[in-house]
């Protein structure tokens, strides 16, 4: 998959095709690692958000419905288990020395030997460790997981002006704010077919293994936005969050619209 021990990756897994590894998720960690130094692993936690009695418009939030759910939420803290169905990935991580994890309430990380990655991300920054990693030749994996949890496409719809949201979570000091909140991220499928020279894949009975580079990916992804800023939105019509991206796309394309000189 042209993988090496100086690339340093995010893996994203997806762990229901570890009952079907022999050995399970130490198998695959075990792979994992003596196939690369420096892993990264998403440690998502849900959980801790909270829903404000008012807020800013079209944040595909409705305010004060959730008040009474918010005294269940979580207040982060590096113990907290990921809400991603890969703690027992996270575990195996923790075995060894180096580990680290970074400190946004919602979209927190765990590296090995990524510190340098990790250390700097605050609620209003959560691409930063996909920045820093992209920075230092990183790859992204996807290990049985579909494109969807390729939480990096993210990155690049913030890069290229897309619409984002805004979302509050418990952290230690209190309520933060957590700007750049994606959208849905259901179709990011589509963009395969413009990686299909860079996209290393191979499947293993019916586990799907693909790697690329995360500047490639990202880079393809941004300029796709570019020239089509209806790219990669999903299928369903009645998608609350890809709406609110096509009104704010017509939106701007209208404002930008100029008739055509009667010399013309």
């Amino acid at each position: 998959m042209g993988l090496r021990r100086d690339i340093p990756i995010i893996a994203h897994i997806d762990h229901s095709v570890l009952g079907r590894i022999n050995g399970g998720t130490a198998t695959l960690m075990g792979a994992l690692l003596t196939t690369v130094d420096n892993v990264m692993i998403p440690a998502f936690t849900f959980s801790t958000m909270i829903t404000p009695e008012k807020g800013p418009e079209n944040n595909n939030m409705q305010y004060g419905a959730s008040s009474g759910s918010n005294f269940d939420a979580k207040i982060f803290s590096h113990a907290l288990p990921s809400e991603l169905s890969n703690q027992e990935a996270i575990d195996i991580l923790l075995e060894f020395p180096g580990t680290f994890r970074s400190s946004h309430p919602i979209f927190s990380f765990f590296g090995l030997g990524l510190d340098i990655v990790l250390a700097d991300q605050t609620p209003e920054k959560p691409y930063l460790p996909i920045k820093k990693l992209k920075n230092l030749g990183g790859w992204v994996v996807l290990i049985g997981a579909d494109p969807s949890h390729n939480f990096s496409i993210h990155y690049a719809e913030f890069l290229a002006g897309r619409k984002q949201y805004l979302r509050w979570a418990l952290a230690p000091d209190g309520i933060s704010a957590c700007p750049h909140f994606p959208g849905c991220p259901n179709g990011f499928h589509k963009l395969d077919y413009y990686l299909q020279e860079e996209l290393r894949v191979s499947v293993i009975e019916d586990t799907r293994l693909c790697a690329v580079p995360l500047n490639t990916m990202i880079s393809t992804a941004v300029a796709l936005l570019k020239e089509d800023p209806f790219a990669l939105l999903c299928n369903d019509l009645q998608c609350k969050r890809c709406n609110l991206v096509r009104t704010e796309i017509k939106e701007q394309i209208a404002n930008n619209w100029e008739p055509e000189s009667e010399n013309n």
